[in-house]
């Protein structure tokens, strides 16, 4: 088990852009994203899958605009970014799981009755002024973790998806 490195260990760079709270925000609107598209709760593990990619400059560059291209033929048209997907999610891992906990202590994100993720009772989001605010590359994450979020709620079972990015439960 890979532990979290401590907020002062942290290399800087890695630390603003990692930070429990941003991951937060993009799980959340990975979440909502999901849920407004699907109808149903976010399974918890799918922010894992998505938020490495999200979070990766290069495949983030390569994502569609919308979901008219179905997460399956971007694959296949992009399959290059499969290579060293496995790994960068389970380095995230950590991160990710300290993201959950804090936006959960927050009260911004809930687990559901059967497993999944839900925004929570404080409301969180990115509006059209806080994105103002931000740098072009922590806009570019949030829009791209919303479009993950629509996108992989049209791609079918948890299982496939997971499948698809390489990655064995």
């Amino acid at each position: 088990m890979i532990a979290p490195v401590r907020w002062d260990d942290r290399v800087p760079e890695e630390a603003y852009l990692f930070n429990a709270a941003f991951c937060g925000l993009l799980i959340i609107e990975f979440a909502r994203e999901y849920k407004k598209a699907k109808g149903a709760d976010c399974p918890f593990v799918l922010p894992f899958c998505a938020l490495p990619i999200t979070l990766h400059p290069h495949t983030r560059s390569l994502l569609p605009s919308s979901t008219l291209t179905s997460m399956y033929t971007w694959l296949e048209r992009n399959s290059n970014s499969i290579i060293g997907y496995k790994e960068r999610a389970q380095s995230f891992r950590p991160v990710l799981q300290e993201a959950i906990r804090f936006a959960i202590d927050r009260s911004s994100l809930s687990v559901s009755e059967d497993g999944g993720l839900v925004a929570g009772p404080t409301r969180v989001a990115s509006t059209p002024k806080f994105d103002e605010t931000l740098s072009y590359d922590a806009r570019d994450c949030i829009n791209a973790t919303k479009l993950l979020g629509r996108w992989f709620a049209k791609a079918g079972t948890t299982s496939t998806i997971l499948s698809a990015w390489g990655i064995k439960p």
